[in-house]
């Protein structure tokens, strides 16, 4: 036996230093959902590779004639935009992100109480399902001063979806923010799983912006994602065509088959 791991450890080193693609399984083999947002035109069926289909509530579809978000909509008429946008087996994402707990406490307590109230009727639109507000200005970054308010949201709500998105190819800094991402979530409520929001291309206003990553880069994303979260939600807008010339897609299909294989062990 000792043998064989032997030969198979020199096999991968000849591989690496002639730079084939060698793709290490997750090291431990915890059940790691890959959730599917991506809206791009052309979007292959991703549900062959195992990814899960989720859906996202964006606000404009809950307050389409603009009126004040502060404002409270009907019950029925909340609860039936749940219904429509919840037809996916994965997790509702809630993404509202002029409503903010990154204010003063009096406001973010407002804002806390009508956030809340929304979760619940989602809760009765679509019993059973995971119901989450996607992170900018909600559960992510919060103030300090606004903690408690944050941690009284996070009853109302099955899990965390904080977004960290590709700004450069620092690595250690995207490592850096997913920590902090799961440190602040654990901090509110260490038994609801993060799942980390991720989009295949650079943030708008970045150095790169609207560029894909390469799939080495989104490698590395995954599998640290792996490490410190629960699951992902891939996000990408209808904006744009489904492009995978640069690796990342592939990237994404050789963690999911490792994840798979890792699953039947």
């Amino acid at each position: 036996m000792k043998s064989i791991v032997v030969i198979l450890l020199l096999l991968a080193s000849a591989l690496i230093g002639t730079g084939a693609a060698v793709f290490e399984r997750p090291e431990d083999q915890k059940s790691f959902p890959i959730y599917d947002n991506l809206f791009y035109k052309g979007k292959p069926d991703t549900a062959k590779d195992g990814l899960i289909a989720s859906d996202v509530l964006y606000e404009d579809k809950i307050w389409p004639d603009k009126q004040a978000p502060r404002v409270l909509p009907s019950r029925e008429a909340f609860e039936a935009v749940v219904r429509e946008h919840a037809t996916n087996p994965g997790p509702l994402v809630i993404d509202i992100e002029h409503i903010s707990l990154r204010s003063s406490p009096e406001s973010a307590r407002q804002s806390m109480k009508l956030l809340a109230q929304l979760a619940d009727w989602a809760h009765e639109a679509v019993p059973g399902k995971v119901i989450g507000y996607y992170g900018t200005n909600t559960l992510s970054n919060v103030l300090p001063a606004n903690e408690a308010l944050a941690r009284e949201l996070t009853g109302h709500v099955d899990a965390f979806f904080p977004p960290i998105y590709n700004f450069d190819d620092n690595r250690a800094s995207w490592e850096k923010r997913a920590q902090a991402a799961q440190a602040e979530a654990h901090a509110l409520d260490a038994k609801k799983p993060v799942y980390f929001y991720l989009w295949p291309q650079y943030h708008i206003g970045s150095a790169r912006a609207l560029r894909y990553v390469d799939g080495d880069y989104w490698r590395f994303q995954l599998e640290t994602a792996h490490r410190y979260g629960d699951g992902v939600v891939l996000w990408g807008p209808d904006a744009y065509v489904w492009n995978d010339k640069s690796g990342w897609w592939d990237a994404t299909e050789k963690f999911a088959a490792s994840l798979h294989a890792g699953a039947k062990d």
